[in-house]
């Protein structure tokens, strides 16, 4: 079997690729439409192609997979993952950050990446929240001076703390793409890793879900190597060293599989044959006491009749005794 050369969508869950691809379709349409055959500009082409990528939530982070290409079945563009040994919030945070679909157009401002334009669901949140907390601070003040000093606070966390949240959580976030060298390397890693853990789920096996524990912790790891593959040997080395023992590992769980799936049938065959299968009784026959009953009832009744007819045999031999005795006196 030729080893997979990228991890399946969703595990494997067609419903949920089908209807993914269904949702990016209809979205790649409603761009076109908007544009009017007008040429976008290189940004928003960008920014609407990423826009228009699959986006898959995983464990461990996200993928992002390409329909639009020339491959149908979905090409990987994109795999993102979150420092495992971090906590659940830190985990959902940046996954929430950092694997959301990109904003079709972006400001760059001191190296904050801004949104354009703004929404206004999140901007009209946070001038409410701003507003409430900075009550009792803006009450000396004029009400319109009050709700202009909330609505400027409002706008600017808006803009300040998807941001700095974005920032913070930069670090436990590590980002591989195709435009890296030794991406493919670590899609390989990634499906290996895929197949591992659904063996190990369906296998319930002490020692596979032992092994499935430190995967994410290795495939953090291995992510963190990629960006250096290309010039540095040492990483290059330890990261193919990583994608080569996680292949055999795959490998040597699934003869494990097999060896099970043997074992288990040559006992199904061992308890067929020790206990043959035999047709069903039919329904609905006679209980069997029913003629244990009658075969009692006739042998009271033979009983009977025995007697009786002993009874009146010995009274026919008395009458003819008596007859004998009596020739034999005249």
């Amino acid at each position: 079997m030729r080893p997979a050369v990228q991890p399946l969508p969703f595990d494997a869950d067609l419903h949920r690729w089908n209807h993914a691809v269904r949702e990016a379709s209809r979205l790649h349409h409603a761009v076109r439409a908007e544009l009017g055959g007008r040429l976008p500009d290189p940004a928003t082409e960008k920014a609407a192609v990423e826009a228009l990528l699959i986006r898959e939530r995983t464990r461990g982070g996200w993928l992002r997979w390409d329909t639009f290409g020339p491959d149908r079945a979905g090409a990987l563009r994109e795999a993102g993952l979150s420092d495992p040994e971090q906590h659940r919030l830190g985990r959902w945070a940046c996954r929430t950050v950092w694997g959301r679909r990109a904003a079709l157009r972006i400001w760059t401002l001191g190296g904050l990446d801004l949104p354009r334009p703004l929404p206004v669901g999140r901007t009209a949140l946070f001038t409410v929240t701003a507003f409430a907390a900075l009550g009792p601070a803006t009450s000396l003040l004029p009400a319109a001076t009050g709700l202009l000093t909330a609505g400027a606070v409002g706008v600017a966390a808006a803009v300040g703390l998807p941001s700095a949240v974005r920032r913070f959580t930069r670090r436990r976030v590590r980002v591989v793409g195709t435009s890296e060298a030794y991406a493919a390397v670590f899609f390989r890693l990634l499906a290996d890793e895929q197949r591992l853990r659904i063996l190990a789920e369906r296998s319930e096996r002490y020692e596979l879900l032992r092994v499935a524990a430190v995967l994410p912790r290795l495939v953090w790891d291995a992510a963190g190597l990629v960006p250096l593959a290309a010039d540095d040997v040492e990483a290059r080395g330890l990261l193919l060293g990583y994608a080569q023992s996680l292949a055999l590992l795959v490998d040597q769980a699934v003869d494990v599989e097999r060896q099970e799936e043997a074992v288990e049938s040559a006992i199904r065959d061992d308890r067929t044959a020790a206990a043959p299968v035999r047709p069903a009784l039919p329904e609905g026959l006679l209980p069997r006491h029913l003629l244990d009953e009658a075969r009692l009832g006739l042998e009271e009744l033979e009983a009977g009749l025995r007697h009786a007819r002993e009874v009146l045999g010995g009274a026919q031999d008395d009458g003819a005794r008596t007859a004998r005795s009596g020739e034999s006196d005249e």
